[in-house]
């Protein structure tokens, strides 16, 4: 009868699917800006950099926000005034690369690290190549610069650099088959996925979406996204990934689009909105970053033409829980005092063992990873461990 409750439990905790996917207004945040980077430190988010309007210089300004007092709080500025810059985290410290001193027409390569805990900042090795509009991503403790632009109207950049904050190195990757600009990349499954574009002034406004295996330093193509836009920004959730707002040539976007890695596919979710006052959707040049399962849409601008004053805007946005589906028992091992969990894989995921001991559904913790091609998996468990949740999460092989 135990072992029966157990698993009844586990499907209990999973079968919710359809919660989420809803947006919630935040504390504003205190400087108005566009075309500013988010990054995570400790669950707290870091907004740096940006500009006020069309024409306007770049910032030095960092704030950070806290999402569970759902406060602000200002930091120390950063030493170089930009905009349009990457920003990455790495072992607690921010490292803000390239961006512009205006819109496109003066790019950097400076790389500045910001240590929250000190709340300094340091001068770091410069990025090779010189741009603004770049996107960043990091794996294995590296950070991977993607992209962007040289000057106003000229043709993107390909190029992929990757910064070692260890050794305060960088070094040049493959080149992206497209070139592209003020593009969104998020990771997945160790995986960096660079997504859509702009090449500013007339476009073209692409729905490309091009995958990285920073392993093997190989590109492959994969599903367009439906609506072609750069500037757009998002984050990752449960191995997916979201693609939020945007522009092209005359509009910008509401629109939220979700991005399954395993299946190749896309899904229109809930566009951007808040009410109590109620905001306008269409936001673009903003910046996202998630923090517990939530991604934070921050900054940006709601009208695409000139002036386009930045906004001080904060939306939370909840993804849609999608629970995995797999066959799962618990029975009884050969060895004293011992327990053995066993469930059947999808032959197209690899299978993430999870626990969870007396705490709300959503909050899992890592605990061991299997290759999963279809075969009954098996873990034991000490039978005098608290009551538990498990699950087995779909990952990219």
């Amino acid at each position: 009868m135990i072992l029966l409750a157990t698993a009844m439990q586990f499907l209990a905790s999973i079968g919710r699917g359809a919660e989420g996917d809803t947006w919630v207004r935040k504390a504003d945040m205190p400087t108005p800006r566009v075309g500013l980077s988010t990054c995570v430190v400790n669950g707290k988010i870091f907004a740096i950099g940006g500009y006020r309007e069309a024409g306007a210089s770049g910032l030095r300004i960092n704030e950070a926000y806290d999402p569970v007092t759902d406060s602000w709080t200002r930091k120390t500025d950063m030493p170089t005034a930009r905009l349009m810059l990457a920003s990455a985290a790495v072992n607690g410290k921010i490292y803000a690369i390239g961006g512009d001193q205006a819109f496109v027409t003066s790019p950097l390569r400076i790389v500045e690290e910001y240590d929250p805990t000190t709340d300094t900042w340091t001068r770091k090795a410069d990025m090779p190549t010189t741009r603004s509009g770049p996107a960043a991503a990091v794996f294995d403790g590296k950070i991977y610069v993607i992209g962007g632009l040289t000057t106003f109207g000229a043709t993107p950049l390909s190029t992929v650099e990757v910064y070692d904050p260890l050794t305060d190195t960088w070094e040049g990757k493959r080149a992206m088959p497209t070139p592209r600009g003020l593009l969104h990349v998020s990771i997945v499954g160790g995986k960096i996925f660079a997504i859509g574009s702009a090449a500013p002034p007339s476009g073209p406004w692409l729905p490309t979406v091009e995958m990285y295996d920073p392993v093997t330093d190989t590109w492959s193509r994969k599903a367009n996204m439906p609506t072609p836009r750069g500037l757009s920004a998002g984050g990752t959730a449960n191995g997916r990934i979201y693609v939020i707002g945007g522009k092209d040539c005359c509009t910008a976007f509401a629109t939220v689009e979700e991005y399954d890695p395993l299946n190749n596919t896309w899904t229109r979710r809930a566009n951007m909105w808040t009410t109590n006052p109620a905001i306008p959707s269409r936001r673009w040049n903003f910046s996202g970053s998630e923090v517990n399962g939530r991604i934070y849409a921050i900054g940006g601008a709601f009208d695409p033409a000139a002036p386009h004053p930045g906004v001080p805007l904060v939306l939370e946005y909840t993804p849609p829980v999608i629970p995995p589906v797999l066959q799962m028992n618990l029975v009884q091992s050969a060895g004293q005092g011992v327990l053995r969990l066993e469930w059947l894989s999808r032959t197209d995921c690899l299978d993430l063992l999870q626990t969870q001991d007396q705490l709300q559904p959503g909050s899992w913790t890592d605990v061991e990873s299997f290759p999963g091609t279809g075969e009954t998996l098996i873990k034991d468990i000490p039978a005098n461990e608290p009551a538990a949740f498990y699950r087995v999460q779909r990952q990219l092989q």
